[in-house]
């Protein structure tokens, strides 16, 4: 994921990329997603977990104009 010199870390990305991969192989439409900031965890049967640091990140959304935050 970019950037590439940006340290990455835990699981909070496993849902971004999962949806990522259903848009790009046509199994669902992405055409709003940019609009909204999309952070989770899922677990091995494809439940969603909770991320640590939501709240920050949802008032960091609101700042920026974004639609919503889906966790």
């Amino acid at each position: 994921m970019a950037p590439a010199d940006l340290r990455k870390e835990g699981s909070a990305y496993d849902l971004p990329i999962v949806l990522g991969i259903l848009v790009a192989s046509g199994q669902t439409q992405g055409d709003q997603l940019s609009e909204y900031i999309i952070m989770g965890e899922l677990a091995l049967d494809g439940a969603i977990r909770p991320i640590k640091g939501a709240l920050p990140i949802a008032i960091q959304a609101r700042a920026e104009g974004y639609k919503g935050f889906i966790y």
